[in-house]
């Protein structure tokens, strides 16, 4: 992660952002925006833990003595500390740590924070009104710097080189869940730091399903593969999609679809830009789709955000018309889903520039046969 003085700067800018959407207090308990702030991955446990970012004046936290150190490592910027042991408790810690802010609109992170931390912030601030912030921290961390965009960038040649390294092992009757457990011991063995969600891993019919999940069934002959996963560097993930066909030459009906991917996939990566809206850029992906042959056979947005969480702010949808700005990093996966009979997604991670985008990933992406 960055180092500290990257990490108080950003505790600096979110309290401007904290200002400008006239909350008085934001609270954030551990969750991928604490790690944003602070460059430590802090657990989200049965302890209570909480950051104050006030608009005004210094920011505070309540930790678990056993953090003490971690803390003060990584964010010294923060000197005003509220321990607690087990033996006592939280309570005395949280009164006190209320008690010095006079907030009456409180911002919190809905999906991260937990019904136990809101509890013990709604005894402890009785007269406060709390409010969804997730917009005014999304704000911050919607835009990557360079460091950020080569951690991704990392991340993905960590995945890229595992994932070559597994296809040329992919054979006839080898089963989705094999493949999984061989990329995954790769990613891990080239220094990812994790796996960041279970591997899609689907064969013939089934990489027609956009989220299904891997079993034992045999890869067939002249069949679809579909492997989209990921790893994390720095705390950063890569997301890549790539589909193969296993054993033999495709058919004339599997050319047109990866073909048409294909295209979609150049096309929102072309038109990938900081003055264009997401809405312009699924736009774009979607276009190469639209022969009637492929009718309903679209089933999700073409993208998302990515960095310290795999799903992050923009959505790459219809009807989305915020421009994307300058260093948001996404994804373009266009995909066709045939029920019954197989899918396509080709996915990329882009580093949003003014004049175009940084394909932060490089897998080859020309129909490639495996398994022979």
């Amino acid at each position: 992660m960055s180092d500290s003085n990257s990490n108080n700067d950003r505790i600096g800018r979110l309290q401007e952002e904290v200002r400008e959407a006239g909350i008085d207090l934001l609270v954030l308990a551990p969750s991928p925006s604490l790690t944003y702030l602070t460059g430590h991955a802090f657990d989200a446990h049965e302890r209570l833990f909480l950051l104050f970012i006030p608009a005004t004046g210094a920011p505070a936290a309540i930790l678990p003595e056993l953090e003490e150190h971690n803390w003060k490592s990584s964010v010294p910027v923060v000197q005003t500390v509220f321990l607690w042991d087990d033996k006592d408790g939280p309570g005395v810690a949280a009164a006190a740590a209320c008690a010095s802010f006079a907030a009456t609109k409180v911002g919190i992170e809905p999906l991260g924070l937990r019904y136990m931390e809101y509890s013990v912030l709604a005894a402890n601030l009785p007269d406060a009104e709390f409010v969804d912030a997730q917009a005014t921290v999304n704000a911050l961390r919607q835009y990557k710097d360079a460091e950020e965009a080569e951690s991704i960038r990392r991340a993905a040649r960590i995945a890229e080189e595992s994932l070559e390294e597994v296809l040329a092992l992919v054979r006839v009757g080898m089963t989705e869940r094999e493949i999984s457990a061989q990329l995954c011991s790769r990613l891990l063995g080239k220094g990812g730091e994790g796996i960041s969600f279970g591997p899609i891993i689907l064969g013939g019919p089934k990489s027609a399903l956009p989220h299904g999940v891997p079993d034992n069934r045999p890869l067939g002959n002249g069949e679809f593969l579909l492997i989209d996963y990921g790893t994390s560097y720095n705390g950063y993930h890569c997301d890549i999609t790539r589909t193969f066909v296993v054993g033999s030459e495709p058919s004339d009906q599997m050319r047109q679809v990866y073909e048409a991917v294909l295209a979609g996939n150049i096309a929102g990566c072309a038109a990938t830009n900081a003055a264009a809206t997401s809405h312009e850029v699924h736009t774009a992906a979607q276009a190469p789709l639209q022969d009637p042959a492929f009718d309903g056979y679209f089933k999700h947005r073409t993208g998302h955000g990515l960095g310290i969480d795999i799903h992050e702010p923009p959505s790459v949808m219809e009807g989305n018309h915020d421009p994307l700005g300058i260093g948001s990093v996404i994804t373009v996966e266009p995909g066709l889903y045939l029920e019954g009979w197989g899918g396509v997604r080709i996915e990329d991670d882009l580093w949003v520039q003014e004049d175009g985008a940084e394909i932060l990933t490089s897998f080859d992406k020309a129909l490639r046969i495996v398994g022979t």
